[in-house]
């Protein structure tokens, strides 16, 4: 993940991405998840820029909160 926000993907790109941030949301509140904290938001963000690609998330997210 970089600091410049500036998206790497097209605009349909991030659509699709961002609608698949807006599915999982509710999906892992019904999992008994708390809220998003804003490490996580920023994480998903990134990928919704086309930062980090669906099969990373996970270890970005370990690797930011040394999980």
């Amino acid at each position: 993940m970089t600091d410049d926000p500036t998206p790497t993907t097209s605009a349909e790109e991030m659509e699709r991405r961002r609608g698949h941030v807006r599915a999982a949301i509710p999906d892992s509140r019904i999992e008994g998840m708390m809220e998003i904290t804003a490490a996580e938001l920023a994480l998903l963000e990134a990928y919704i820029r086309g930062e980090i690609e669906a099969g990373d998330l996970v270890t970005a997210y370990r690797t930011a909160t040394g999980s």
